[in-house]
């Protein structure tokens, strides 16, 4: 139950931020559209965001949390923090060479005037945002500690100060002409960088840590230096298909990167909000437990997330698919987001709900990995993911264009999936099996309850029209949606009725069948 209030408490700060990262989203779209100028930032703003997947949420929280916990667990607080305090310094020289170098890149990109206006402007944003990169990636180092305490809180909230100071520094660019409005936008995304990582640091400060810039030498530096690397690399794979899907877009049509990016964040909702809060909780727990080889709890353990994240994920991807015009039409279309963007949207929102699970269940996966210490396997598969979808994408991006991109990144994560569910039946206490009782009852109640759904969804368009017509359809139909899914899985799971009714049809089939050929 402990992991569990973890799970929901997490899930309803992100949901907040979640909330106030649409209403950022609803205002970047309706001033900018999908055109060139939000393709430039949305790209410019995707380069630190790589490198926060990387250094702090990604390849170097995964090989901090497991030896931090064994350092926490085995010799106490004051080991610890000064294990971070190490890590913390070696993260803060290794960030300012890398946004200088950046800042230098592009300066000289810039200089050299071989750049047409598009990515002049891409260039420029790049070189204004990379500072964002130091703060956020300190900020998200620091957070991966706070989970390890338990301390879940102050991370969840976290984006809600990104989204506020880029909302309010946006309106405020409204008093000057309007090219300079996205440069206003750039400043806010700095202020939150900072808010966020000033929050962080204040919450370690409230459990005892003061930090000292110490670059000496440590096993345990060492033993995460070892880990990192691999899995960096495999990070690295992971987030640059995000990148490389963006920037192979950018050479397709001035509104691809942007369609990819809306597509992203609504299927980024469910992940953050749910999967993103599940591995947030439970990979600590996993660590520690691998930590103190409680080999039995850590199974009980890794099965009830990977449930907890069958359970959540399917619906979510189903739900969305049967409202997803009305979600699109409420959200976003004002403005500059006309029906024709409506049009080049939709379709690829459909083919990008199919990857939600294979996203949902790849996350989940490579986290057992990690505490187990292994990052090499997950960086092979990740190597593997990022040249199929690199392959892919190169072959239907000229014939498909933006579409052509989703379905590459379907693809390709279906096989990271498949691989990583292979190689993690290596160790005996990850064993598992997808299509087990309990899975089926969850894809066919998720089934049912999105077919009804939709039904619900169509009948509004009869009695309302415009907005109220999206709005009323929401706010009746994601209730709904929720309420039949959980009493469909309370009714298959109290007695089997489920199961019972398969039973029954398929001896009624049989019977027919029977019947037939006596006939």
């Amino acid at each position: 139950m402990g992991a569990l209030k973890s799970v929901l408490s997490v899930s309803s700060l992100t949901l907040l931020s979640r909330i106030s990262g649409l209403l950022r989203d609803v205002v970047i779209f309706s001033a900018f559209g999908i055109g060139e100028l939000n393709s430039a930032f949305l790209l410019a703003f995707g380069v630190p965001n790589l490198f926060r997947r990387l250094l702090g949420e990604g390849a170097l929280t995964s090989a901090l949390v497991p030896v931090f916990a064994d350092e926490y667990h085995g010799k106490g607080k004051e080991e610890a923090f000064l294990l971070l305090d190490r890590v913390t310094s070696r993260l803060m020289v290794a960030l300012f060479f890398i946004v200088s170098g950046g800042i230098l890149f592009c300066g000289l990109a810039l200089w050299s005037g071989w750049l047409n206006f598009r990515w002049q402007l891409c260039f420029t944003l790049s070189a204004i945002l990379l500072p964002y990169m130091f703060f956020i990636c300190l900020g998200a180092l620091f957070a991966a500690v706070l989970n390890v305490f338990g301390k879940f809180l102050l991370h969840a909230s976290n984006g809600i100060w990104l989204n506020l100071t880029m909302i309010i520094t946006f309106f405020a660019g409204h008093f000057v002409q309007e090219n300079w409005r996205i440069y206003f936008l750039c400043g806010g995304v700095i202020a939150g960088g900072i808010i966020q990582m000033l929050s962080l640091w204040w919450g370690l400060v409230r459990l005892g840590w003061k930090f000292h810039f110490n670059l000496g030498k440590d096993e345990r530096v060492a033993e995460i230096q070892r880990l990192f690397f691999p899995g960096m690399a495999g990070a690295a794979a992971i987030q640059m298909n995000t990148v490389l899907s963006r920037t192979l877009a950018y050479f397709v049509n001035d509104s691809a990167v942007a369609i990819l990016y809306l597509t992203n964040r609504l299927i980024e909702l469910p992940l953050g909000l749910f999967v993103t809060a599940i591995t947030t909780v439970i990979f600590p727990r996993l660590s520690s437990l691998e930590a103190t080889h409680e080999k039995f709890l850590l199974r009980e353990e890794f099965q009830r997330g990977l449930l907890w994240t069958l359970v959540i994920v399917f619906p979510a991807m189903v739900g969305l698919l049967s409202l997803d015009r009305t979600i699109l039409e409420l959200l976003f279309r004002w403005g500059n987001f006309t029906e024709r963007d409506m049009g080049l949207v939709l379709p690829v929102l459909r083919v990008c709900l199919l990857s939600l699970p294979f996203y949902a269940l790849s996350t989940y996966l490579i986290r057992g990995y990690h505490c187990k210490k292994d990052t090499r396997k997950p960086m092979v598969i990740s190597l593997i993911h990022f040249a199929t979808n690199t392959i892919l994408t190169l072959s239907f991006m000229f014939w498909l264009e933006s579409i052509g991109i989703a379905f590459a990144n379907l693809f390709s994560v279906i096989i990271q999936a498949i691989l990583l569910s292979i190689g993690l039946g290596r160790f005996e206490e990850f064993r598992f099996k997808i299509w087990t009782k309990r899975f089926q009852d969850v894809l066919f109640a998720s089934v049912l309850m999105g077919t009804i759904v939709w039904l619900s969804d169509s009948l509004f368009g009869q009695y309302f029209s415009g907005k109220m017509r999206d709005a009323v359809s929401l706010i009746v139909n994601i209730p709904l949606g929720v309420l039949l899914y959980l009493g469909m899985l309370h009714f298959f799971g109290k007695k089997d009725n489920f199961h019972d009714l398969v039973t029954i049809w398929k001896r009624w089939i049989a019977k027919k069948r029977k019947s037939k050929e006596i006939w």
